[in-house]
């Protein structure tokens, strides 16, 4: 019975065993990593249908066959090495290695079996490129940060810690890196924007759009530097932190501001200014008027525009100005020589106008009038003619020189006084020209009443002084001036009038020199007189001593009387004549 049996459990055990091997094949094809399996003496004896995949090889080609055999190009590789450690050492290993041949990197675990070794691999390739291609951004993106030329850094969004900062950063801010990672962005600004900063970031990542934005930072040596932040959120070290790249806008800002400044200046010259502001193209018709037009003309600019400026000007002087315009066309700037501009009252006003031509510049295109309006001059120089006019007609009956002194602008009229009295030509000067031409010896004197007039609010001044002709001669003259003082007491205007007094200066010394000859001679001949006068008192007075006759005592005391008489005449005429000399 026994031997009956026995065939049958062999049947029996054998199908079993197919099925159990069935099952494992089963389940090694279902496996999605390829697999294969070697016996100790390296013979392939299983090999998948994603190993036949993934390495191009049949099974019926390897199996059965040596694996160092069919891949000895892997021998110098980490699949020999590994799989006999793994052999040697009774060990499982895992380990990732590039295979040439197939130009795919595989990631590999091998362990042994009971019958040889087992082998679980799968083609990495994509994953391995991704991840080359991650770390070569990721390094790309260290680089840039580190040797950014800009400023750059990471910091914390919750804390706003700062957590890297890149080497620009450091030489910009001026702090070591020691020093900005125990900090938050908060401590480089300003502390008054401290606030306000707060403020913003938070708003920012409420709404999540970090964005850019332009502040002010604060360096470590205290400078104030204006610049833009771009800000974008990353992940740094598993932390929700913000990107932030620094560009530094100080000259930026600095040049805007400036601009604005003078782009303010001169808006407040062009509306605000003495001057006129306008453009003309070619034809002269305007194109631009400056809001000043109401101030300088009373016109409303807005009447101005499309109107042709030779339309305004004085028909007498409409000619002769058109000549000078067309002269534009050949020169950068002209200087029009002033005309008469009907405002709008219909009253005409004296204008100067410079006009530069700025055809040629994209913002302009037109011809750029500066115009003033010079009425009150024009009527002031008509005024000083007449009032010159009336001064030669009054100088010629007094033939005093008469002179204007402009104070503001340092400018001197003169009658023609000047030129008959002192023999110069000129009618207009200035004070310099006026000064140097007085004595030495008086000038100082001049100067010290001048200013003692101007300090002192006087308006009237009378000197005595001499001043050089034309020929290098000096003339005595009594200047006799007056000054007109404006409302806060600055003078404003000196007029005078010089009297030639040299001969009645001479007529004077004249005089005094012969009243001082005739002192002199009346000294000497009253002296001459009274030597022998005093000998005949002293005769008198002997004769009186000595005489007894009646008589001639009598005559003798008529003698004394004519004599003491003829004395006291004598020391009156010495007298007076010391006193004329001590005076």
């Amino acid at each position: 019975m026994k031997s009956v049996k026995a065939p049958h459990s062999d049947v029996t055990f054998e199908k079993q065993l197919k099925a159990y091997q069935k099952r494992i094949s089963n389940i090694l094809e279902s496996f999605t990593d390829a697999f294969f399996e070697v016996d100790n003496d390296w013979i392939v004896t299983y090999w998948n249908k994603e190993a036949e995949r993934i390495l191009m090889m049949a099974r019926k080609n390897i199996i059965g066959k040596n694996l160092w055999e069919v891949y000895s190009n892997a021998i110098p590789l980490k699949f020999y090495k590994e799989y006999h450690r793994a052999v040697a050492e009774n060990t499982a290993v895992r380990f990732q290695e590039y295979f040439e041949p197939q130009q795919s990197w595989f990631e590999v675990a091998a362990f042994p079996s009971g019958e040889g070794l087992s082998v679980y691999f799968k083609d990495i390739t994509a994953h391995k490129n991704a991840t080359e291609q991650l770390e070569k951004e990721k390094q790309r993106y260290i680089d840039l940060f580190n040797l950014s030329p800009l400023p750059q850094w990471v910091y914390d969004q919750e804390t706003l810690a700062f957590l890297d900062v890149n080497e620009a950063a450091l030489k910009f801010y001026g702090y070591t890196r020691r020093q900005f990672l125990k900090m938050t962005i908060q401590d480089v600004r300003p502390v008054e924007d401290r606030d306000l900063q707060q403020g913003e970031v938070i708003k920012a990542l409420n709404i999540g759009d970090i964005g850019q934005s332009i502040t002010r930072h604060c360096k470590k040596n205290g400078d104030l530097v204006y610049v833009t932040v771009e800000s974008n959120e990353v992940q740094f070290n598993d932390v929700t932190a913000c990107l932030a790249l620094v560009i530094d806008r100080t000259e930026q800002i600095m040049a805007e501001y400036a601009l604005s400044r003078s782009e303010q200046r001169f808006k407040a010259m062009v509306q605000n200014g003495s001057d006129l502001i306008t453009i003309l193209d070619a034809r002269g018709v305007y194109k631009y008027v400056s809001p000043a037009a109401m101030a300088i003309l009373g016109v409303d600019p807005e009447q101005l525009l499309g109107k042709r400026l030779f339309d305004f000007i004085h028909q007498e002087d409409r000619q002769e100005t058109q000549h000078s315009f067309d002269r534009i066309k050949k020169h950068k700037q002209i200087h029009l020589r002033s005309f008469r501009f009907k405002n709008k009252q219909g009253n005409y006003r004296w204008i100067e106008m410079i006009i530069t031509n700025m055809m040629d510049d994209p913002a302009v295109q037109g011809l750029v009038c500066n115009s003033r309006d010079i009425t009150e001059g024009i009527e002031n120089k008509r005024k000083i003619a007449e009032s010159i006019g009336r001064y030669n007609i009054v100088s010629k009956a007094t033939s005093d020189v008469i002179w204007d002194w402009n104070m503001e602008t340092d400018s001197i009229l003169w009658n023609k006084g000047l030129k008959e009295v002192f023999g110069y030509d000129q009618t207009e000067n200035n004070r310099t020209w006026f000064l140097e031409r007085i004595h030495p010896e008086d000038i100082t004197m001049v100067l010290r009443e001048f200013k003692l007039l101007t300090t002192n609010k006087k308006t009237r001044l009378k000197l005595e002084y001499r001043y050089r002709c034309a020929d290098g001669s000096y003339k005595s003259v009594l200047d006799r001036s007056f000054v007109v003082f404006d409302t806060k007491g600055k003078p404003t205007r000196m007029i005078g009038s010089m009297q030639d007094i040299t001969e009645r200066i001479n007529h004077t010394k004249a005089i005094e020199a012969q009243n001082s000859q005739l002192r002199e001679i009346a000294w000497i001949q009253s002296h001459d007189i009274r030597a022998p006068l005093a000998r005949i008192m002293g005769l008198v007075e002997l004769l009186q001593a000595y005489s007894s006759d009646q008589v001639l005592k009598e005559y003798i005391d008529h003698l004394k009387s004519s004599s003491d008489e003829l004395d006291k005449v004598i020391r009156s005429i010495m007298k007076n004549a010391d006193h004329q000399s001590l005076d």
